[in-house]
C-alpha cells in the first residue's frame, strides 16, 4: 500500500501521541519554503543605504532584509539597494515603535494615543504593500496606564491586532518581549487564538524568550503552527545578571544551538547584526554558529 506524505505524517504522529500541528518542522539553514531566509536586520549599520555592505551580506549567505518602519521613509532607495544586492525585503520590525509614552502602544488606555499608534502602523502597512513586504512584527507593551488592568490591556491589544490585520493581506506577527505584558509563549498563543484572524500569527525572538525564562525550542512548540517567523540573537540570562535586553552575538549568552535550530525548523528567520564595529564578520559568525557549532 502506497501512502501519501501527509498520511505518513498522520500515522507517525498518531504513534507518537501528537497531532501533526504539534510536530516540529525539521531545521533548515535556508527555509526551503521561503527564498528570503536567512534574513539580516542591519540595525547597527550607519550612513547612507547606498554605502551599506549589502552585497557582502549577500555573499555571506543572507537572502533577505528585516527593516524598521523608519526605513520605509525612502522606499525607492531601499528597493534599489536590496535588488542590487539580491536581497528580498521580508519583514518590518515595529518593536521600537511600540514603547509606551515614547513611541506608542497597541493597548494604550488613552484613546487618541492608541489611535495615533495605529495610524502610524497603518501607514507602514500601506508602504509595505507597495514594496511587497509580507510580514510586520509587533509586540505587547507594558501596562499603558497604572489604572489599567491586564484584561483591559489585552482587550485593546486584540482590537488593535484585528484592525491592523484587516488592513490588507500583510501578516501581523505578535512577539513577546521581556519586561512587558504577556511574555510567555502561552500568552501569545492565546491572544492570537482570541483575535481569530487569518492574518495574525506569531514571531519568536530567541533572546527575548531566554530573558522571559523560556527555552526557545519549548516556546516554539507551544506556539505550534501559529509561529511563522524566528529572530535569532543571544541574551545573557544567567542567574544574578541584570537581564538586559541587549542582543548579544550567538554563543555569548544562554542560547544553545540545538534549541535555536529547533525553534527555526523550516520557518523564515532572521539574524540581527549585533556588532557596530565589525558587522560583516558578526553576520558571518552568526551563520557559522547556527550551522556548525555543537
Amino acid at each position: 500500500m502506497n501512502l501519501s506524505r501527509r498520511e505518513l505524517l498522520l500515522a507517525a504522529s498518531a504513534i507518537a501521541g501528537a497531532s501533526v500541528e504539534e510536530t516540529q518542522p525539521a531545521y533548515s539553514l535556508q527555509a526551503a519554503s521561503n527564498p528570503a531566509s536567512p534574513a539580516i536586520n542591519p540595525q547597527y549599520l550607519t550612513g547612507s543605504v547606498d554605502h551599506w555592505p549589502l552585497a557582502e551580506l549577500s555573499d555571506a549567505g543572507y537572502k533577505g532584509l528585516e527593516l524598521t518602519p523608519e526605513s520605509l521613509d525612502a522606499p525607492n532607495i531601499w528597493k534599489k539597494a536590496s535588488e542590487k544586492a539580491g536581497l528580498h525585503l521580508i519583514s518590518v520590525n515595529a518593536m521600537h515603535s511600540l514603547r509606551p509614552y515614547l513611541t506608542g502602544s497597541l493597548s494604550d488606555a488613552v484613546a487618541w494615543r492608541r489611535r495615533a499608534t495605529l495610524d502610524r502602523l497603518l501607514e507602514t502597512l500601506a508602504r509595505m504593500r507597495d514594496m511587497a513586504i509580507p510580514l510586520l512584527i509587533v509586540a505587547p507593551s507594558r501596562l499603558a496606564e497604572v489604572y489599567q488592568t491586564d484584561h483591559e490591556a489585552r482587550t485593546l491589544l486584540v482590537e488593535s491586532l484585528r484592525e491592523l490585520a484587516s488592513a490588507g493581506d500583510t501578516t501581523i506577527l505578535l512577539q513577546s518581549a521581556p519586561f512587558r505584558m504577556f511574555t510567555a509563549s502561552g500568552d501569545i498563543a492565546s491572544i492570537i487564538d482570541e483575535a481569530a484572524h487569518p492574518n495574525i500569527a506569531a514571531a519568536l525572538d530567541v533572546g527575548h524568550t531566554l530573558l522571559s525564562g523560556e527555552n526557545p525550542a519549548s516556546a516554539a512548540h507551544t506556539l505550534g503552527t501559529r509561529l511563522k517567523y524566528v529572530q535569532v540573537n543571544d541574551a545573557d540570562n544567567r542567574p544574578g545578571e541584570p537581564g538586559l535586553d541587549r542582543h548579544l552575538p550567538l554563543g555569548e549568552g544562554g542560547a544553545r544551538q540545538v534549541d535555536v535550530r529547533t525553534a527555526i525548523g523550516n520557518r523564515p528567520w532572521s539574524v540581527g547584526i549585533v556588532s557596530p564595529h565589525n558587522p560583516i564578520e558578526a553576520a558571518r559568525a552568526a551563520l557559522h554558529w547556527i550551522e556548525i557549532r555543537s
